[in-house]
């Protein structure tokens, strides 16, 4: 008795198989897309592997429509739209050399900027530069 595979089967077990190959880590935007809230830039980053039990509202990026941070080391901001964002790297520009992470409307100061762009993409820019 010979057996057949009927076009739909055959393309269940095909999806199946390359469905198997691919990794379960999601692939960021290359520009780190865009946050509506400060909220949603939160949850990304405790997805990517940062605590952040309390998200301590501040405005301390000047040119942010909402900033914040996770205790020391972790501030996150959002900027309602380009202008504000680049004014605010203008202004971070002369201070320090410390690591920022920026996508299209936020930015991410941590110690861990690669990690960050890793996982949320985006890029990666030094201060006092």
């Amino acid at each position: 008795m010979r057996h057949r595979l009927t076009g739909g089967a055959a393309a269940a077990i095909i999806a199946l198989a390359l469905a198997s190959c691919s990794t379960s880590e999601a692939i960021p935007p290359e520009d780190g897309g865009t946050y509506e809230t400060l909220g949603d830039l939160k949850e990304s980053v405790e997805v990517a592997g940062w605590r952040c039990p309390e998200l301590v509202l501040h405005n301390d990026a000047k040119y942010s429509a909402s900033s914040g941070s996770c205790g020391e080391g972790l501030s996150l901001a959002v900027y309602a739209n380009d202008a504000s964002l680049e004014s605010q790297l203008d202004f971070w520009k002369p201070i320090g050399q410390f690591p920022i992470n920026v996508g299209r409307n936020w930015t991410v100061v941590s110690v861990d900027p690669k990690l960050i762009q890793r996982k949320l993409g985006g890029a990666v820019i030094y201060t006092g530069q």
